[in-house]
């Protein structure tokens, strides 16, 4: 376009959004890329082998090339949330292989040849990591029925994620066994720091087994702490600042300004250039364009707008935040405007005024609406909640009413319609033809220049026809009356309306100060008058709304597959505990680092649901095999299971928490977005692996009494003799003469960590 303008002229970008997005692009380049690396240190750092740390790097590429295919023809786009579910996938993706590639190591190290093992820790762990599959997707799964503009972006985000996590499953039991075989028929004796890793990882265990002992003499204890823990945590709702979506810094700042009502448009300019000498003076500002007039009709002639560009976030010192409270500041020192700043942050996720404070108040009456507007209005200020608050209903506008004088009409035989079409011809305009001109229609109007009509005398001055074709003035004619009224009516649903918008004060919760705006309105509306939240703040309520309706039918869905998973309505509960657990990390980490709850840490709590049912899934699955296969206590089999399950719990624990590290590490364009995500899913998987290692076992001990008695038909192949005893401390009906305690079973039979543990000197004594 730069040729097809006249010398003299320069084109450039004054808003350029598809930095964020490029941004966003690179970022999840920049996560696969770290994941990868992440990865293999987690698997080396735990299993001592870099061909099985760099077997797990093969998981990623299957499963998120994949998800790409399902994107392509879902006819689907990179944006914001499918990208974030790409990103956030790369943590859930090589859970499965990961805890595939353990157990394979440990049947390995058992002794087994690298094709048995491979088989054995396969098909072991298929059960818990379809469980855990299933129980993943299921939380997704209800975010793609949310309503309104959020919900069409949840749709592509919850399809992406249940995309790549199922595509992990397949790939994670297909060919991940396959390929550990041939990695490992291909490695070499165990090395120093192999074996250095079984040793320390063997007294992990042993020490992990002795505090789970002690812990489960007392399970009612250990429950009733670790609920009052998460009762206690909950508390931190009402600390934690709850906002639509962060303040997000992306260079950009929206300058609104409004003169006093009446004001013509060359004041209203003047104003605009004494706004714009103090943004000049500013050294972070790369550029800015002004708009005066609005760009609407002549009652807007009286606002301006002006788009602030800032230089990219890596040259400037200030955030724009700060930028924007010292614009405020200085621009205080100009009398007789009204203005407001706000960024970008929800532009596209909600409809109507995208300002962090916005709501309606409805009634019939005009003047009661704009009493009560500015009362609301000054108690929010006064309180310190809000700032730049402003109502769309503007008064004090000059209006000229021109009444005809009958009786002076009649008697110069003056008509009402004469008078209304002269008015209508000079102070209109009327159309009295068109011309064309460089394939152009143009309309040709006749007026009264606009400069010549500038006032009620001027207007008087203009000649009327009478009937005998005289002229007469028109201030003979008519009467004129100067007074204030109102620039517009707005109506929302049918209903009259007054808006209020504005910012929240810093450091304020956007929930908190919403719902006392509502409170405010309550008290102050009289009966019939009605108060809604719209545009961002209604966006607040609506998400939230929808995202924990999402996330309870995903629970009730995940509680199901389990049930069936497990065939038990009992042990999903066992699963199920750790979830409020991860909640309590995640406000307590948002509490301490000052980050709001919003709707990406949302995002990130729902992910962190799906993540830690995967450690509880492996306990209890594997504590189940534990009593399926071997006549020991519910207390035995615990002690004897979860030490096994210990070292793939914490490996994917590590994995989740390091990737998630560079979502809160870096200051460029959408850090303020993938800050909440991080830090929510390190928080609440750090708590949440902590009590799912302790509080799961002894929930897991309680809830057997419930379960039905048929177990024991699964230990047929043991003599039966003798009277049935009492039930055993897990609840379930054993014989008499083998109710005892498990040391008196084969010692081999006990400890699966002890059989690996002579297993494994076996095979380093034959290399």
């Amino acid at each position: 376009l730069q040729t097809q303008l006249p010398e003299g002229y320069k084109l450039r970008v004054n808003a350029d959004f598809s930095r964020s997005t490029k941004q966003t692009v690179h970022t999840t380049y920049e996560k696969l890329i770290v994941a990868a690396l992440v990865t293999i240190l987690i698997c080396f750092a735990f299993l001592g082998s870099w061909q099985a740390a760099v077997n797990i790097i093969f998981s990623i590429p299957t499963s998120i090339v994949g998800t790409f295919l399902i994107v392509y023809f879902a006819n689907f786009t990179l944006n914001l949330f499918t990208l974030l579910a790409l990103t956030l996938a790369i943590s859930i993706v090589v859970d499965d292989a990961i805890m595939l590639l353990e157990n394979i190591m440990r049947h390995y190290h058992m002794g087994k040849s690298a094709a048995q093992a491979s088989y054995d820790g396969a098909m072991e762990i298929l059960p818990a990591a379809s469980a855990a599959t299933l129980a993943v997707i299921a939380v997704f799964l209800p975010v793609v029925v949310m309503d309104g503009i959020i919900g069409k972006f949840f749709f592509q985000f919850g399809v992406v994620m249940s995309a790549a996590v199922l595509l992990s499953l397949v790939e994670a039991v297909t060919i991940t066994p396959m390929r550990t075989a041939a990695f490992l028929s291909a490695t070499p004796k165990a090395g120093k720091f192999e074996l250095y890793l079984e040793r320390k990882f063997e007294e992990l265990g042993k020490f992990y087994a002795r505090i789970l002992e002690k812990i489960l003499h007392l399970p009612k204890l250990v429950t009733v702490v670790s609920l009052a823990i998460f009762g206690l945590s909950m508390i931190l709702i009402f600390h934690v600042r709850q906002e639509f979506v962060p303040l997000q810094d992306q260079d950009y700042i929206i300058f609104s300004g409004q003169a006093p009502p009446g004001s013509s448009l060359p004041f209203t300019i003047n104003k605009a250039r004494d706004f714009e000498k103090i943004v000049k003076e500013r050294s972070e500002v790369d550029g800015f364009m002004t708009s005066a007039g609005a760009g609407g009709p002549a009652a807007e002639i009286n606002q301006f707008m002006m788009f602030i560009k800032l230089k990219p976030r890596a040259e400037r010192k200030k955030g724009h935040t700060q930028i924007m409270s010292e614009l405020r500041r200085d621009f205080k020192s100009i009398s007789g405007v009204v203005f407001s700043l706000r960024d970008f942050s929800s532009r596209g996720l909600t409809s109507g005024r995208q300002f962090q404070v916005s709501f309606n108040i409805f009634g019939s009456d005009l003047n009661i609406l704009e009493k009560e507007s500015h009362e609301i209005i000054d108690r929010l200020n006064k309180e310190g909640l809000t700032q730049d608050l402003d109502t769309d209903f503007k008064i004090n506008f000059p209006e000229l009413l021109i009444l005809p004088d009958r009786d002076a009409m009649a008697a110069r035989s003056v008509s009402i319609d004469n008078v209304a079409k002269t008015l209508a011809a000079t102070v209109a305009g009327d159309r009295q033809g068109r011309y064309t001109a460089d394939g152009r229609r143009y309309d040709i109007r006749i007026k009264i220049p606009d400069e010549k009509i500038t006032s009620a005398r001027d207007i008087g001055q203009i000649m009327v026809r009478n009937a005998a074709l005289n002229m007469v003035p028109l201030n003979e004619l008519v009467k004129f009356s100067e007074h204030r009224t109102f620039q517009s009516i707005t109506r929302v649903n049918r209903q009259r309306a007054i808006g209020i918008y504005g910012s929240v004060a810093p450091g304020k919760s956007q929930a908190m100060v919403l719902s006392r705006a509502e409170q405010i309105a309550k008290e102050v509306l009289p009966q019939g008058y009605s108060f809604a939240l719209e545009g961002g703040a209604a966006g607040l309520s609506d998400s939230f709304k929808s995202l924990s309706t999402a996330l309870f039918l995903g629970i009730l869905i995940a509680y199901m597959i389990l049930a069936v998973q497990f065939n038990s309505f009992i042990h999903p509960i066992s699963v199920l505990v750790a979830l409020p657990f991860s909640a309590t990390g995640a406000l307590i980490t948002l509490w301490v680092s000052g980050v709001s709850l919003n709707l990406f840490s949302f995002i990130g709590l729902i992910v962190l649901m799906g993540i830690a049912k995967k450690n509880s899934i492996l306990l209890v699955e594997f504590t189940n095999h534990v009593r399926d296969s071997k006549e020991v206590s519910v207390r035995d089999a615990l002690i004897e299971a979860c030490p096994v399950r210990l070292r793939p719990i914490l490996m994917t624990s590590a994995a989740t928490v390091i990737a998630a590290m560079p979502l809160i590490i870096g200051q460029s364009m959408g850090q303020e977005t993938r800050t909440p995500i991080g830090l929510t899913i390190i928080g609440g998987t750090i708590v949440s692996t902590f009590f799912t290692l302790f509080v799961v076992p002894c929930i897991y001990l309680l809830l057997t009494r419930f379960e039905h008695r048929k177990r024991t038909l699964l230990t047929i192949h043991r003599p039966l003799s003798g009277q049935m005893a009492l039930p055993a401390s897990g609840g379930e009906m054993m014989p008499a003469e083998e109710s005892t305690h498990s040391a008196d079973l084969p010692r081999e039979e006990l400890s699966d960590a002890k059989g690996q543990k002579t297993n494994r000197k076996r095979k380093s004594s034959v290399t």
